[in-house]
């Protein structure tokens, strides 16, 4: 970090000036005591050096030591691979290194009184000139920039023709998008990337994500004007249908069959003149609540095979260490994130609620842009995320830069550990949004170092172990104070229709959606489609993407725990978001994974046990229980698959016995 509490002297001597820099690193005053850091910089280097050779000692206190290395000292400053520390505020300003560069150059001068003997140790630094691509929030786009990027969409992707890149685009994604898994974020990004390469122009983002968004008040709320607007008036003098609005949808017919245009929800095509229009706006604030949620977890993704999802375990054989069910108990960042993802889509309809037809709706490449933005923030807010690295992004190639959608060599495709590194490393970089997010990047990083306490993005258990649970409540105050409700839908898969499935406290005096208004009301889970594809008679051509395990997807219930206490039951209403119709109970019970369940666990790190025997129930190694007076202890046997009701009942007592009590 540059600072400007002293100048750069340009006759350097080791005693008034470069011994201090190791000893009383001045630019570490922002947050520590400089003479300790420059105690620990000199004992660890002591540390670490080899005895032998001679030359390799290296004592940053000595400056015969320092000159001996100051090369290598330098190029390791400046390339900050040291000091090494987690802390950016004490790297090296530039002052500093300029500094012990003009000592070397001018003779390694002990005192004032030593002659100047100028020889280039070390040459001056050459800052790399790089071209980053800004993404700016497309509501601080000057009306050149905004004339620009409609401009691009019009002439370059031809979104209003049928034969043209934009169509290719939206079957692009339709076709080979992947979800469910860990490449979900990074898949995307390098279709964002692929875009701007095309157009040579940084796709702007829109910030559903701003505190304000959700704010019926604020002018931040509901979708931008730029996607709004009927006409602009080309650079050409003609004036055109608005590209951000008026997009061929999938072969020029919208989803419902009413336009050739992209449709989305008319709330917020109408926005403020209609009367459900501050309702819908209010829906972003449960949005932001679930991705801080998700900021809260420590671990980015389960990491698994090529074509696993994220949200399962892999397959137990009866030789499986013991070791590996924790891992499967754990958080995870990206299915909390895609759960939420898909809640968007929902929201902005139409279009966007079907997986065959949402990229070909303009505003999913600023959607997109803007959930990049956050995954980027919390992917660089910790030092030891890990991924799947050479698994391949098909059909992307030559760093998503363009695609080959037959090429039968795996390392021609660009991976998931392209896509994994900083922003300005695939140059582009994220410009401050209009309005504050709803967490700020200093709140997000204290989020993610904290400790995950408990499970989702998981298969729980089998329906008849989760129908036991739901009597199994809090019975006192205390107990309500340190257990959590949460619904859990598990079995979820894919689906060909796009359904919103909003949960409710059970006897709700309404069942009306209003996260503002409705205090019986618990959260949404959006069941985002597949579509048919390019249509009824071709379907998707790359279907095996979505043959996944099924995967689970939950609710936090906290906010209406006490209700929940009074009525341990829930209900929950389910709408075909492509009709609106509400959906009967005997049809969407027969849907895969609809059917959610409330259980409650402990605010603390024995509910990863409980999520570990709950996995045990979808394994053949069935977890038998033996309960003490203070832990439990489990055993894994062999058991035929017929006797697992058997196995769940004479369990059940011993487990509700240990997790709904008063005892450590």
């Amino acid at each position: 970090m540059a600072s400007s509490k002293i100048d750069v002297s340009l006759n350097p001597t080791w005693d008034n000036n470069v011994a201090a820099l190791f000893s009383r690193p001045f630019w570490t005053a922002i947050d520590s005591d400089p003479e300790a850091v420059g105690r620990h910089w000199i004992s660890e280097m002591r540390d670490y050096s080899p005895p032998y050779p001679r030359h390799l000692y290296l004592d940053l206190s000595s400056s015969d030591s320092v000159q001996a290395n100051v090369v290598t000292i330098y190029q390791h400053l400046r390339s900050r691979s040291m000091p090494i520390t987690k802390n950016s505020n004490h790297y090296w300003p530039e002052e500093a290194l300029e500094t012990l560069r003009l000592w070397a150059n001018q003779g390694f001068r002990r005192s004032a009184t030593d002659p100047i003997r100028y020889r280039e140790v070390i040459p001056e630094a050459q800052n790399s000139e790089i071209n980053f691509r800004t993404r700016k929030d497309i509501s601080n786009l000057t009306p050149s920039e905004l004339q620009m990027y409609r401009e691009k969409l019009d002439d370059v992707l031809l979104v209003g023709q049928l034969e043209s890149k934009w169509q290719e685009l939206g079957l692009l994604h339709a076709e080979w998008c992947l979800h469910y898994q860990e490449a979900f974020i990074f898949w995307h990004r390098a279709y964002l990337k692929y875009v701007e390469e095309l157009i040579d122009f940084a796709v702007p983002y829109w910030n559903g994500f701003a505190a304000e968004s959700g704010d019926p008040s604020s002018p931040h709320a509901g979708i931008p004007s730029a996607f709004l607007d009927e006409t602009y008036i080309h650079s050409n003098g003609e004036r055109r249908k608005n590209p951000l609005k008026y997009a061929l949808s999938l072969g020029g017919e919208n989803k419902s069959r009413t336009s050739k245009y992209v449709e989305r929800c008319q709330e917020l095509v109408d926005g403020r003149t209609n009367p459900l229009w501050a309702k819908k706006v209010s829906m972003l604030a449960l949005y932001h609540q679930q991705i801080a949620n998700a900021f809260s977890q420590e671990d980015f993704s389960l990491r698994e095979g090529h074509g696993y999802p994220w949200g399962n375990v892999p397959d137990f054989s009866e030789n499986q260490p013991d070791s590996l069910y924790p891992e499967a108990a754990r958080q995870y960042f990206d299915g909390l994130f895609e759960q939420v993802h898909d809640n968007y889509h929902g929201w902005i309809g139409r279009d966007m609620a079907d997986n065959s037809y949402t990229a070909f709706d303009p505003i999913f490449l600023s959607y997109h842009a803007n959930m990049d933005r956050i995954a980027e923030m919390y992917l660089r807010s910790g030092y030891s995320r890990q991924f799947s690295s050479n698994f391949p992004l098909r059909p992307f190639v030559d760093n998503a830069s363009s695609l080959s959608y037959d090429e039968p060599c795996e390392y021609r495709y660009t991976t998931l550990g392209d896509m994994a590194k900083p922003t300005q490393a695939m140059r582009y970089l994220y410009a401050p949004p209009a309005a504050p997010d709803f967490l700020s990047i200093t709140q997000v990083e204290k989020k993610s170092a904290s400790v995950p306490s408990g499970g989702t993005s998981v298969v729980l258990t089998a329906d008849e172990w989760k129908a036991r649970l739901k009597s199994a409540i809090p019975q006192t105050e205390t107990d309500y104070r340190r257990y959590t409700p949460y619904v859990v839908f598990s079995g979820i898969s894919c689906l060909k229709e796009t359904y919103q499935i909003d949960v409710f406290v059970l006897g709700a005096g309404s069942c009306d959606p209003d996260v503002a208004t409705n205090l019986d009301y618990i959260g949404q889970v959006t069941r985002l489609g597949m579509g048919n594809g390019r249509g009824e008679e071709t379907g998707i051509r790359n279907p095996h993407r979505c043959e996944k395990k099924p995967i689970t997807r939950i609710l936090n219930a906290g906010h209406v725990a006490e209700r929940l206490r009074r009525k341990p039951e829930i209900q929950q209403v389910v709408t075909e978001v492509s009709t609106g119709r509400h959906i009967e109970d005997r049809e969407w019970q027969k849907l895969p994974g609809f059917e959610g369940h409330l259980i409650w666990l402990k605010k603390d790190e024995n509910n990863k046990i409980f999520f570990d025997f709950l996995m045990g129930l979808e394994n053949e190694n069935i977890p038998r229980l033996q309960a003490g007076p203070r832990a439990i202890q489990f055993q894994y046997p062999a058991v035929d698959v017929n006797c697992r009701l058997k196995n769940i009942d004479t369990s059940f007592k011993d487990v509700s016995s240990f997790f709904f009590t008063n005892s450590n």
